[in-house]
């Protein structure tokens, strides 16, 4: 059972966050960690502005948003979606903040229109239809909350700065100001809500086709919803212990890294073209996209690119639970090439865990991608 205490916890921080941030309409979701809100309210010491400021500087952090987005994979009507989460992702930093927006309201939509047989989209949808039973969002200050302003009809042109959210009057044009930081981190915000919300409908049709609600079930559910919580937590506490560090040739801490061996292991797979061994160390999730057939889909990607030859040059260890390996491919025919092996340390539900936590480094991006970016060099 779960204990009141930690029970206790969890309602206060969330009710914590919601006192501060509620009425700007952020919802709090299972990819913020109990420890960074506590942290966030203690620092804004009531100020509401201030606490959102700490809270955007968190989104707005690359190596973070990129863990943050990670559990996005796993839903299919998601994966579909990623890679203009990822174009996202990308205007977010260079500052295209109008992008941003338009393009995750874009996801959003098409991704509720397609997660339920219902067909419609986020925006097409009440307040009532967005309670998630099991989940942190399902807070009364939460995402149906926020929904209210998200489907506002703004019939009068708006040009002063607008902060919040306002899908139907920024896709039909008549709020004209909202190119910000805040209104697309809130994008941001509001997608990793919606995928929570999406989960826990999940969850609350799979087991009331298994069995009725009980306060067991219930109690069950909390249980695991505080955990993903706790785990989120105890990964950030890591991370922020954390100090970068880079590797390279020469030195012991090099050839003793987990990411050197893990590239190495790789890379002489690939060399032997053994395919089914190289896909042993890719993601989860693209196991869970494949499933069986995920040795087939990584020897039509490695097979056009037979390895002659390869060098580790570098391992970056930038996060608790990333890092990138830097390596040059030599290929047939001579032709040589830079590449960048992004590897994340994560358990079998593709959530970052830093040690001491279980888990095992795999390569994060599915296997075209570094294949993709690779910068040609001179032959030898």
């Amino acid at each position: 059972m779960i204990s009141k205490k930690k029970m206790r916890e969890l309602a206060d921080t969330v009710d914590a966050f919601y006192q501060l941030l509620g009425d700007k309409h952020w919802i709090f979701h299972d990819r913020l960690s109990l420890a960074a809100v506590r942290t966030i309210h203690a620092s804004a010491g009531g100020d509401a502005d201030r606490a959102e400021q700490l809270l955007i500087e968190r989104y707005h952090d690359p190596e973070r948003l990129a863990l943050m987005l990670l559990p996005l994979r796993k839903l299919p009507a998601m994966r579909r979606r990623l890679d203009l989460v990822d174009k996202a992702r990308q205007d977010y930093f260079d500052g295209r903040f109008y992008s941003t927006v338009h393009v995750l309201l874009s996801v959003m939509d098409g991704f509720v229109n397609e997660f339920e047989t219902v067909r419609r989209g986020l925006h097409a949808r009440k307040p009532e239809e967005l309670h998630a039973w099991d989940s942190v969002v399902g807070h009364h200050l939460g995402l149906a909350h926020a929904h209210k302003t998200f489907t506002k009809g703004r019939s009068a042109t708006q040009e002063e700065p607008a902060f919040e959210l306002y899908r139907n009057g920024i896709v039909h044009g008549s709020i004209l100001n909202y190119d910000n930081i805040t209104v697309a981190t809130k994008a941001f915000n509001r997608l990793l809500a919606v995928v929570d919300w999406a989960v826990a409908r999940e969850k609350e049709q799979r087991h009331q086709a298994e069995e009725p609600v009980t306060w067991s079930s219930v109690g069950r559910q909390l249980k695991e919803t505080l955990g993903a919580i706790t785990e989120q937590a105890e990964a950030d506490r890591a991370n922020k212990q954390w100090k970068p560090a880079e590797y390279r040739p020469g030195s012991k801490e090099f050839t003793d890294h987990p990411l050197y061996q893990q590239t190495h292991e790789l890379l002489t797979w690939w060399k032997r073209r053994n395919y089914g061994s190289l896909s042993g160390l890719m993601t989860h999730d693209l196991h869970n996209k494949y499933g069986k057939s995920v040795r087939s889909e990584v020897r039509r990607a490695f097979e056009p690119f037979p390895l002659d030859d390869f060098e580790i040059c570098a391992v970056r260890h930038d996060m608790a639970a990333a890092g990138t390996v830097l390596a040059v491919l030599a290929h047939s025919g001579g032709k040589r090439v830079s590449a960048e092996l992004r590897w994340a340390r994560e358990n079998a539900q593709a959530r970052p865990c830093p040690e001491p936590m279980p888990g095992q480094w795999r390569l994060v991006f599915q296997p075209r991608v570094f294949l993709d970016r690779a910068t040609s060099l001179p032959a030898e």
